[in-house]
């Protein structure tokens, strides 16, 4: 009963990651100059999507006794779900500078939609039941989570340009996967971190045992092997690199999930 209580908010929290990692990559491969314009319009759009679903899911937080019970903080939560609103007016603004020719717009955009999911989600995470509610690790375990998970969604759109432009570089498809092993990497150290503390080792007991074999085993290690398999083989076939991506989104989403849940069930940084 109490996973049911924090799905809306869990699936909230990773509908902001995908939307923060994917603008991350959109805004560092542009600012190299390895972003087609599709594909920047693309992004743009699969992100202002993804936060609006967040602020559809707003109204199903769970609040007062709901929240209570599950060891939630009702303040932070009630701040969160009014932060997904801003998160989606910059998203969409975004959407709407993609379609500019002026460069800046996007930069500043990009710039002013990341901040506000950065803050949507650190807000989020010292909702969670634990005595440390400002852990430097659990506010770390978000944003790298939208850096894997935003950073494959995007790698994976970007994979498809290749179809039409076979001319062009595999840097920025290379480039992509490097950002999800780099997150995926520094996932795997706060995970490290959280099992050392002995942070997990209540839940060992319970159920949640199968929510950490799915993070640890399909969300970190499946998805890292996948990253780092489509960055060595963008450079002889992007095609192929292009479907890893695919399964790494799969693996990633699969992880994230089962993160945030334990996240927001036991307060421990995953």
């Amino acid at each position: 009963m109490d996973t049911i209580l924090t799905l809306p908010l869990v699936l909230a929290v990773v509908l902001v990651e995908l939307a923060l990692g994917g603008t991350f990559v959109s805004w560092f491969l542009e600012r190299r100059g390895e972003a087609p314009g599709g594909f920047l319009k693309l992004v743009a759009a699969v992100d202002a999507l993804a936060a609006a679903a967040a602020v559809g899911l707003a109204p199903a937080l769970p609040r007062g006794d709901a929240a209570s019970r599950i060891g939630l903080d009702a303040g932070p939560l009630s701040s969160f779900g009014q932060s997904l609103a801003l998160v989606a007016i910059l998203m969409v603004a975004q959407l709407v500078f993609a379609f500019v020719p002026a460069r800046v717009f996007r930069n500043v955009g990009a710039l002013l939609a990341m901040a506000a999911g950065v803050l949507a989600l650190g807000v989020a995470t010292v909702a969670r039941p634990t005595q440390a509610p400002y852990d430097v690790f659990a506010l770390l375990a978000p944003p790298l989570g939208a850096l894997a998970l935003g950073g494959i969604d995007a790698g994976m759109l970007l994979g498809h340009w290749y179809l039409v432009t076979p001319k062009l570089p595999t840097a920025p498809l290379r480039n992509a996967s490097l950002i999800v092993v780099a997150a995926v990497v520094g996932q795997l150290a706060v995970v490290l971190v959280t099992v050392l503390r002995g942070d997990l080792s209540g839940t060992t007991q319970t159920g949640l045992v199968v929510a950490i074999g799915i993070r640890i085993g399909v969300g970190l290690l499946m998805t890292l092997a996948v990253a780092l398999a489509a960055w060595w083989t963008a450079r002889m076939n992007t095609q192929s690199s292009t479907g890893l991506l695919y399964v790494g989104l799969g693996s990633a989403l699969a992880g994230e999930i089962s993160a945030r849940v334990l996240f927001f069930l036991t307060g421990a940084a995953v």
